[in-house]
C-alpha cells in the first residue's frame, strides 16, 4: 500500500462518509418522488444527479482521494485470477441475482454491500498486508442489517409497504458507509 496510509484511510473515510450522505439523500428524495407519484425513471434520474452532485463535490474537495482509490486498484490487479473472481463475485453476485430474485432486492443490496466490503478486506490483508479496517465495518454492519431487516419486514408485513422495506434497507447501507467513513477518520 502507499506510504501514507494515514492519508488514504482519511480518503477513503471522506469517500464512505459521502457514499452514506448519497445514499440517504437519495432514499430520502426517492421517498418524496414515490409519494407523490412521480414516474419511476425520474426517480431513477435523481438517484443519478444525486450521487454525481455528492461524488463530484467530494472529488473536487478531495484532491488525494482519486489518487488512493487508483492505488488500491492497482493493488488489486496484481491480485492472482481466483482472488480476483472471488472479489467480484462477491460484489456483483448479489446484485446480479436482484432480477431473478426480486422480491429480496432489499436483503441482496445489503448481502452485496457487506460480502463486497468484507471480501475486499480480506483479499488487501492477504495480498498487500494492509487492514482497511473501515470496508471491514461497512461490510460486517451491512450484513449484521439483514436479520435486522428481516425482523422487520416479518413483524411489521401487515403495516409496512414493500418500498418502505426497501428504504429502510437503503438507510442501512448509508448508515453502514457512514459508519465505516467515520471509524477511518478517528481511527489512524
Amino acid at each position: 500500500m502507499p506510504g501514507n496510509v494515514g492519508i488514504e484511510s482519511r480518503a477513503f473515510g471522506f469517500l464512505f462518509i459521502s457514499i452514506s450522505l448519497a445514499v440517504l439523500t437519495g432514499t430520502i428524495i426517492n421517498e418524496f418522488l414515490a409519494t407523490h407519484h412521480i414516474p419511476i425513471y425520474y426517480q431513477l434520474l435523481a438517484w443519478i444527479l444525486v450521487f454525481i452532485f455528492v461524488l463530484g463535490i467530494t472529488f473536487t474537495k478531495m484532491k488525494n482521494l482519486f489518487r488512493s482509490i487508483r492505488n488500491r486498484m492497482k493493488n488489486s490487479i496484481g491480485w492472482p485470477l481466483h482472488a480476483k473472481i472471488v472479489n467480484g463475485l462477491s460484489w456483483a453476485g448479489p446484485f446480479l441475482a436482484i432480477p431473478i430474485y426480486h422480491p429480496f432486492a432489499h436483503y441482496l443490496i445489503l448481502l452485496g454491500i457487506g460480502t463486497g466490503n468484507i471480501s475486499t478486506y480480506f483479499l488487501i490483508k492477504y495480498h498487500n498486508d494492509y487492514k482497511n479496517k473501515e470496508q471491514f465495518i461497512v461490510g460486517i454492519l451491512a450484513i449484521t442489517m439483514i436479520p435486522v431487516l428481516f425482523l422487520v419486514d416479518v413483524l411489521l408485513a401487515p403495516v409496512l409497504v414493500h418500498q418502505h422495506v426497501l428504504t429502510l434497507s437503503r438507510l442501512f447501507v448509508a448508515v453502514s458507509y457512514g459508519v465505516g467513513g467515520i471509524y477511518a477518520l478517528n481511527e489512524r
